[in-house]
């Protein structure tokens, strides 16, 4: 395997930066002379590889598009051809359960939410992460409908509000996270995934989480 070239090094410096920065001071309050303190490089090596802090952000949720998915689909492998587990799986990992859970992750997804309001370009390309995700979520969905393992008419209907709801935390979690009880939201997620999809196996575990 070829090795990253210096360049590539330096934008993942960068971009590692910006997402240590965020999570703790959000995107407004991260500065580039921040970042660059961070990523332990002169603020002119930043503006040489970036020509701001939004191009950095862009960069950001691509990486971390690229980076969520491949860690979904590890998690996934987990659950072998089992339907159930697999959606259990995809609920917890998106909430924040399990050995692989990246706080500082999500707390860049939470803020990263807020941006797409606001910045078309932003908005743009996380709508095409998103769309992956409910791609990912419809072909889970779609095997435990023809295994036999769900009953749901409207697998489309049932992904869009699996993944309404996953967004839906997000913003609480950046807005008002006290109104989420402790250890709630993966719990609460699971049983609408019941009521939606009314698996035929077993009972939805309670398993309590982070959110």
């Amino acid at each position: 395997m070829a090795r990253p070239s210096n360049t590539d090094e330096r934008r993942s410096q960068i971009t590692a930066a910006l997402v240590k920065v965020m999570a703790k001071r959000g995107y407004d309050g991260a500065s580039v002379t921040e970042v660059a303190k961070v990523a332990r490089l002169a603020p002119g090596l930043v503006h040489y590889h970036f020509k701001n802090k939004h191009e950095i952000l862009l960069a950001v949720l691509s990486d971390l598009t690229l980076t969520h998915m491949a860690g979904l689909e590890v998690r996934l492998a987990s659950a072998g051809d089992d339907a159930l587990a697999e959606l259990h799986g995809f609920i917890d990992y998106h909430l924040g359960l399990g050995a692989d859970a990246d706080a500082e992750r999500m707390a860049c997804w939470i803020l990263l939410s807020g941006e797409a309001l606001r910045d078309a370009k932003v908005r743009a390309q996380l709508e095409k992460t998103l769309e992956g995700i409910a791609a990912r979520l419809s072909t889970i969905l779609h095997a435990g409908v023809a295994a036999g393992v769900f009953s749901c008419a409207r697998v489309d209907m049932a992904t869009t509000a699996l993944l309404a709801t996953i967004q839906g935390y997000f913003v609480l979690s950046a807005t008002a996270r006290k109104l989420i009880p402790k250890g709630s939201a993966a719990v609460a997620a699971r049983q609408m995934a019941a009521g939606l999809l009314q698996p035929s196996s077993s009972r939805l575990p309670a398993k309590r989480g982070r959110s």
